[in-house]
């Protein structure tokens, strides 16, 4: 079998109408933390009250998630996407609704909380059609290699092009982010949901192979998702550190860009991580690579200007890339193809609390130190996912 799988054969398998649908779902997950931001702040004139919006997006996210990927895995990625979708719609427009100074903001924070327990989690559906086609071929491995790269690239794309649509669109109209983030739910995720590789209830069954797991490695699953909340933790460290730098020198405008950079890093070594010799074992790679996040995050302290910055973050994401590919690689090994798609949502959910947390952390030593004092937070996440790399072969 071919140790690497060449990303055309890797599309054609599903068509272009999954490869344009999965990207175009996961826009609106980009889209809308800083949308909403910016609408409520000027909706209520108030930045503190806008963040508490945004927190309540991010917990009814993480509430959220893996219910929806138990559903998704219980009862089929048709209802649960469409039903989902469908919730999330009302919860938009009533934000854009009731989001006023008049209204109780326990209203607003209910309906952004509601949200994001609504997101249909389409990030984890992808991953588990990728592993039932897997299934069925001779070339699983490194087909599902490929596949996971893909994923991951495709994740932090969205992830830059999200905010950067989210400001640009708000400075023609606060609500039109919102609307658009509306828009784009219904094209890519209803689309997602009713395609054609969408996977049935589970009294359906699921396509098993010879090594098809029974049960859920929780010795393996704990370590990786340990190594995914210390990668969010970096991310959370990073932008808070680099958006507060460059705020204090009065440059904030570049931060989006600069901070873009680690995406861009990380989705060059994601995509090529399927190129890594089946030789080099998964737990391995999560300790070089998360070592390499913690070696590489100190060029935060010490950068000076924008480009520096930049290619800090850079740095930083090559060595991100294959720590996360790997972590939701070996999570589809460990995992029987019935819970899937539930266990790809406990990673994500686990990597979006290790942001708050990042973030969290990072804004303390802000405000007690300095914004480069900050960018430590994002060297504890990268030991962390190390770490727990260096766990997992001793529990396997």
């Amino acid at each position: 079998m071919p140790q690497h799988l060449p990303y055309p054969v890797l599309l054609r398998s599903q068509g272009a109408s999954f490869v344009a649908l999965g990207f175009l779902g996961r826009l609106p997950t980009g889209i809308l933390p800083l949308s909403l931001l910016l609408y409520t702040q000027h909706a209520l004139g108030s930045f503190a009250l806008a963040g508490l919006a945004t927190a309540a997006l991010s917990l009814g996210g993480a509430a959220g998630a893996v219910l929806v990927g138990h559903l998704s895995d219980q009862y089929g990625h048709r209802v649960v996407g469409l039903v989902a979708t469908v919730v999330q719609t009302a919860a938009i427009a009533g934000f854009l609704t009731w989001c006023r100074p008049e209204v109780p903001l326990t209203v607003a924070c209910g309906l952004a909380a509601l949200i994001g327990f609504a997101n249909p989690q389409l990030g984890a559906m992808a991953r588990a059609r990728w592993s039932q086609v897997a299934a069925g071929r001779p070339d699983r491995v490194a087909f599902t290699a490929s596949a996971m790269a893909w994923e991951g690239a495709v994740d932090e794309v969205s992830f830059v092009v999200g905010p950067v649509l989210a400001t640009t669109l708000s400075a023609v109209a606060p609500p039109l982010p919102l609307l658009t983030a509306l828009a784009l739910a219904w094209v890519g995720q209803v689309g997602f949901a009713l395609h054609r590789s969408a996977l049935p209830a589970l009294r359906h069954g699921r396509l098993r192979h010879a090594e098809s797991a029974d049960r859920i490695d929780w010795r393996v699953l704990v370590p990786l998702g340990i190594a995914v909340g210390g990668v969010g933790v970096l991310f959370g460290g990073t932008q808070t550190s680099v958006a507060a730098y460059f705020t204090e020198r009065g440059e904030a405008a570049v931060t989006g860009l600069v901070y873009g950079a680690l995406a861009v890093g990380s989705a060059a070594t994601g995509l090529l991580s399927n190129r890594i010799p089946a030789r080099f074992p998964l737990a391995a790679r999560i300790v070089v690579f998360g070592f390499g996040c913690a070696l590489t995050s100190p060029l935060l302290i010490v950068a000076w200007d924008a480009p520096s910055m930049a290619l800090a973050c850079l740095l930083i994401g090559v060595m991100v890339g294959p720590t996360l590919v790997t972590g939701y690689a070996y999570a589809e090994r460990i995992s029987p193809p019935e819970r899937l798609s539930t266990v790809m949502t406990m990673l994500s959910t686990v990597g979006v609390v290790g942001v708050a947390i990042g973030a969290a952390l990072a804004g303390q030593v802000v405000e007690s130190h300095s914004a480069q004092t900050a960018a430590w937070i994002a060297t504890v996440g990268g030991l962390l996912a190390g770490l727990a790399g260096v766990v997992i072969p001793r529990r396997r």
